[in-house]
């Protein structure tokens, strides 16, 4: 987007020098720098391991297997090709970290086509620094790919809008279906790419309602053969941790998301000084962005601003109204998590650098922006040198340089197995056979089986966990069998080893 007037009179020398590929290119290249230090260090956990349990089995499966869980498949087939390159830690990761880096690209070309070449950079920068998401960015899971489809189609679909050429309809097209098929946090996404092209349509007088009617048309054909799956999922309680979880978000949650946005998900990684001072920070300047919009109508360069105003309405629309959307929804079907709204953290940047660019930027903004700068990179420091996943690693460890042949896992949890079997390969058995939830019944019966054919049981027991709060297998297994040796592992909670031939109590 050229800038014309006033408004380019405002630009940098630098932009105007066309230093901005080399400031993109140190942004892009420090954001790679964040997302892949250390991407093995952390233990895979129980998410990661159902990735690569789901990626690991044939096409056909992997497509089976999504439709029985809570996600649709595109997410698992990407990644069914991607290990052929490994499945260490830092392999299986770096199928996000890749994408987390495009999404850094891609968050600043929809950033300069609707703000300028100063506003691109620092929101690709804020990008680039997120604690947020170079957290995600770390994970094997959908959800940073997601959260690059969903960019990248808001702005083909702006390009489309603005340029009126049919191939930016069809890559739009094209991309949320992918998106679609990756996450549906992404019918938020594109509910609301809707509403915008609503008022896009209506306020510039186009032609083109019929250019985009068919455009979401060929959107629903051709996610319409997951639909049944997708009702069948919903119906039948898909997602139902978030219930059990998290539960219906309170107002602060909305806060708390502004905070995570903005900082990342734990505030105990800066000094209180410092993250409050942020806090103050990226709340001028998002507030500074939102005002804008009133200010983006009149003076000099009517075209230009008009456009800026656009932008504005662009990130407000598409970035804040589907979050606000789902948790007014989450007070009847909770569904509100974090980690899910991860695809609208694009936007809030971009509305951020927005703010900032607002500011006298030979001053203020340059001081806010450093500040900004600083201050996620202490957190970020911070993130890299403490471990924060389950250490599963230490767990199957510590089970295989102390284990017998005759010794079982037994997991409450059952499906603890996963992240546990990552590192175990087969060398030690495994039970899966306690239900959800936990009953006496059920674990006496799972409790004779085990003892009939093992001499020892290592329990592997999250205490608190609504399968079983109340710790029945543990139970069970204290009154009938001797308590050798009990440890605890960041994440895991409890790993206790019974001996099955030797009478509780002694």
């Amino acid at each position: 987007m050229a800038l014309g007037g006033a408004e380019a009179s405002r630009l940098p020398r630098a932009d105007r020098g066309g230093t901005t590929g080399w400031r993109l290119a140190l942004i892009v290249l420090s954001g790679s720098l964040l997302r892949f230090l250390g991407l093995g260090k952390e233990s895979i956990w129980l998410d990661e391991a159902t990735s690569l349990v789901i990626a690991r089995m044939n096409l056909p499966s992997v497509i089976a297997w999504a439709a029985g869980d809570i996600h649709p498949p595109l997410y698992y087939l990407t990644l069914h090709f991607w290990l052929a390159l490994g499945d260490s830690e830092f392999a299986v990761r770096a199928l996000s970290a890749v994408l987390g880096i495009v999404a850094i690209v891609a968050t600043y070309a929809l950033a300069n086509e609707l703000f300028g070449r100063r506003v691109g950079l620092l929101a690709a920068a804020l990008l680039a620094l997120s604690p947020l998401h170079i957290w995600y960015s770390q994970q094997a899971r959908m959800y940073v790919m997601v959260t690059v489809l969903s960019v990248l189609a808001g702005y083909l679909l702006l390009l489309a809008l603005r340029r009126q050429q049919l191939s930016y309809w069809l890559a739009f097209v094209l991309t949320t279906v992918l998106a679609l098929y990756t996450h549906y946090y992404a019918l938020f996404a594109w509910l609301f790419q809707g509403v915008f092209a609503v008022y896009w349509l209506w306020s510039n007088r186009s032609n083109m309602w019929r250019r985009w009617l068919v455009a979401q048309a060929a959107v629903a054909a051709l996610f319409a053969p997951w639909l049944p799956v997708l009702y069948h999922q919903v119906s039948t309680g898909g997602g139902g941790w978030v219930e059990k979880s998290i539960g219906r978000p309170p107002l602060y949650a909305l806060v708390d998301t502004w905070l995570y946005f903005s900082i990342g998900l734990d505030s105990g990684l800066y000094p209180v000084l410092l993250r409050r001072a942020a806090y103050l920070l990226f709340a001028t300047c998002l507030l500074t962005g939102i005002l804008s919009l009133r200010r983006a109508g009149v003076g000099h360069g009517a075209t230009q601003l008009k456009r800026q105003r656009e932008g504005v309405l662009f990130c407000i629309v598409i970035g804040a109204l589907p979050v606000l959307t789902v948790w007014v929804l989450s007070q009847v079907k909770p569904m509100y998590s974090v980690r899910y709204l991860l695809v609208f953290l694009p936007l809030y940047c971009i509305l951020v650098a927005r703010g900032i660019d607002g500011l006298k930027w030979d001053r203020v903004g340059t001081a806010v922006a450093l500040f900004l700068t600083l201050t996620l990179l202490v957190g970020n420091w911070n993130a890299w040198r403490l471990e924060q996943n389950a250490d599963w690693r230490g767990v199957t460890l510590h089970v295989l340089d102390h284990s017998q042949p005759t010794d079982v896992v037994l997991f409450s949890p059952r499906w603890n197995e996963k992240p546990f079997e990552y590192y175990n390969r087969g060398r030690v058995d495994t039970n899966m056979d306690l239900p959800i939830p936990v009953t006496k019944d059920a674990a006496q019966r799972v409790v004779e089986d085990i003892s009939e054919r093992y001499e020892r049981v290592w329990l592997v027991w999250t205490s608190g966990h609504y399968s079983d709060p109340d710790g029945t297998a543990k139970q069970v297994l204290e009154s009938r069998y001797g308590m050798v040796q009990e440890s605890s592992f960041r994440g895991v909670d409890r790993l206790i080893l019974y001996d099955l031939r030797v009478a509780g109590g002694s």
